[in-house]
């Protein structure tokens, strides 16, 4: 790989491990590393699969943002990971200004798309295991 993968900040799992609430932070290194090894073209796990998404991102770099969580979710009975989602909000007046206020604080903008990543098992996993997961999402 291009550079060492990154990993969640310690203090934001040792902040979450104290609460019982899941937390959530930009992720901004995340976003640079897969940039540089998953959409650009000669990167170590470079897919052409994933060309719309490099061309979308050099066209508005809001295009995408990506975030660590302190833990999975359970959805259906199945631990959640990852999740790659269009950021919409379906509500109104202060709920979505807060909401979008929230994205405008954490990345200076509303990104169209947000990867969620688990940080705790980020930080547990082997580098194949985390490169499966983003990889994953990116799908």
């Amino acid at each position: 790989m291009d550079q060492i993968r990154p990993f969640p900040p310690t203090d934001f799992i040792d902040q979450a491990e104290e609460e019982e609430a899941i937390r959530l932070i930009p992720a901004p290194d995340l976003k640079k590393w897969v940039v540089a090894n998953y959409l650009t073209i000669g990167g170590p796990l470079y897919n052409p699969d994933h060309d719309h998404i490099a061309e979308l991102l050099h066209d508005n770099e809001e295009f995408l943002a990506f975030a660590w969580a302190s833990s999975a979710y359970k959805s259906k009975q199945a631990m959640v990971l990852g999740q790659c989602e269009k950021v919409m909000f379906n509500v109104g007046g202060w709920r979505k200004a807060r909401q979008e206020q929230q994205m405008r604080d954490w990345f200076g903008f509303v990104p169209t798309y947000l990867i969620t990543v688990d940080a705790s098992f980020c930080e547990r996993a082997n580098d194949t295991e985390f490169c499966y997961l983003l990889e994953h999402e990116l799908y």
